[in-house]
Parts: structure tokens; sequence; C-alpha cells
């Protein structure tokens, strides 16, 4: 059995909904007189010239757990605007965990700035796992966009790339464009899953589940699983130095400490 399917396994019994989005956008236009070509370089452009801003016209979803198939899709051209962003709001609502590549900096914020216009209140809380964070926390790569991260570590990637005509033809009504910005949407996400897999004992913040064990024996954060083998105290250092038990994950590899703990030292070095 993979461990994206210990996971899933996981996840069928009382566990957390578990979210992996991408959304798609297209840029705005902005009106302005000019002389000279390079008279706006290095210069604020003014907003109240803006005549079409920004906005998110599509997006894709799976629930970790489902089916590979089960990918939702919602788009201007399928649920209208308001529908669109309603659809994907209830699915933040849902999720307790949500994954994605830059989902925390750029999709989540991105939504949060049309559901407030929209008149829609905050979704439910979750926790976010992002994998560019993560990647640019703890690799040296030399590029951390999903389709490099995918290829270098050799698993499923970006089926193409973001076009912006492509965008404009979708929304026009053009449907060759629809079904081709739907499929590019929707192989970030299979991308996006794929990559956290790949990534798992590898992330020490990762959203721990919801549900404890009956005896209080410890689980992994990163898969949910208790197949964990002691590897003798571990010093943590914040204010205080403490030791805590290790343990390591005998399915992802992930490192993890037990709550409980000794306390090394009373004192503090000085200079």
């Amino acid at each position: 059995m993979s461990l994206a399917e210990q996971v899933s396994k996981q996840l069928k019994v009382n566990r957390p909904n578990v979210l992996t989005i991408d959304i798609e956008r297209i840029p705005g236009s902005i009106t302005l007189d000019f002389w000279d070509l390079n008279q706006y370089k290095g210069r604020r452009l003014p907003g109240d010239r803006v005549t079409d801003s920004p906005r998110t016209i599509c997006a894709a979803w799976h629930w970790y757990g489902q089916p590979d198939s089960k990918v939702h899709f919602a788009a201007e051209w399928t649920h209208g605007r308001e529908g669109m962003l309603r659809a994907i709001w209830e699915a933040y609502d849902q999720a307790d965990v949500i994954y994605g590549h830059n989902v925390v900096a750029f999709d989540t914020k991105m939504l949060n700035a049309e559901w407030l216009l929209l008149g829609l209140p905050t979704p439910s809380t979750f926790r976010a796992l992002d994998t560019l964070k993560e990647a640019r926390k703890t690799f040296g790569f030399e590029s951390n966009t999903l389709a490099s991260l995918t290829k270098k570590l050799g698993i499923e990637t970006k089926t193409d790339k973001y076009d912006v005509q492509t965008a404009r033809d979708a929304v026009a009504g053009n449907k060759a464009a629809q079904r081709k910005l739907k499929a590019y949407n929707v192989g970030d996400v299979i991308a996006s899953r794929a990559l956290v897999d790949r990534l798992r004992g590898w992330l020490p913040t990762h959203p721990h589940d919801l549900m404890g064990t009956a005896n209080d024996r410890p689980t992994c954060n990163q898969c949910w699983g208790d197949n964990l083998e002691p590897i003798g105290p571990t010093m943590t250092q914040g204010s205080t130095v403490l030791t805590r038990n290790g343990y390591r994950c005998q399915d992802c590899g992930g490192v993890v400490v037990a709550g409980v703990h000794s306390r090394v030292a009373v004192t503090r070095g000085a200079r």
C-alpha cells in the first residue's frame, strides 16, 4: 500500500476534511494617457484609472481520500460569477485542512477579497499547508514552482502553461478555451496533491488530525498514522531547554516529539 493510500485510509474514519485547491485568474486592464512609454517606469500606477480589476475566473478542488477522478470545478461560465465564488467559499467552509501551492499568500488572499465584496462571511477556521512556503523554507532547489518541483521529484506534474489569451477567450465564451483552461486548472490540483504526498516526512508544520487515539498513543502529524518507533530523547530549545521523547514515523519518515517534556537546564548562557 502506498503512502497516499495509507493517508486516504486514515481519512475515512473521523478525520479532517482535507481540501486541495487551485484558482485561475485573469489580469485587469488600465487606461492611461502618455507622451512616452517610459513615463510610468518606476511609478505607482493610479488606481482610479483601472477599468477592469483582476479577478478569479475558475477554480478546481479535490477532497483528499476521494477517487482521483473526483475533481470539482467551478467557473464563471458554468456557475455565473457569484455562483462560482459561493461554490469555492462552501468548499473552504467545509475544510479543516487546505493544501495548495502558494495557497496562503495568493489563492486564499485573492478569494478573501472577492468574498468580502460579495458580502460573504469568513469561512470556518482551517489550517493550511502551503507547499511553496514549505519548499522555500526547507529545500535549496533552484526553482520552487509547482512545475519545476514535480518534474524534479519525478511525480505527476502540470499539464500545460497558463496563457492570458486562453483565459480571456474562455470568459468570452470560447468553448475550446474553456475546456483547455479547465484541464490546466484540474491538472494543477492533481500535481499539488501529488507534491504534498511526495513531501510527507519533510513537513514538520503539517497540521495534525482532529481525532486522538483511544489510549492517547502518539500519532504522526504528517500522515496521521501511529506506526511510530522511539528514537530517544530529543532536545528542543526556546526560552527554556527541554527534552521530549522523539519518534520516527515508519510510514512517512517524519519525526515527532511527545508533548510531555523534562527540563534540561534552569540557566541560560550569558555574554
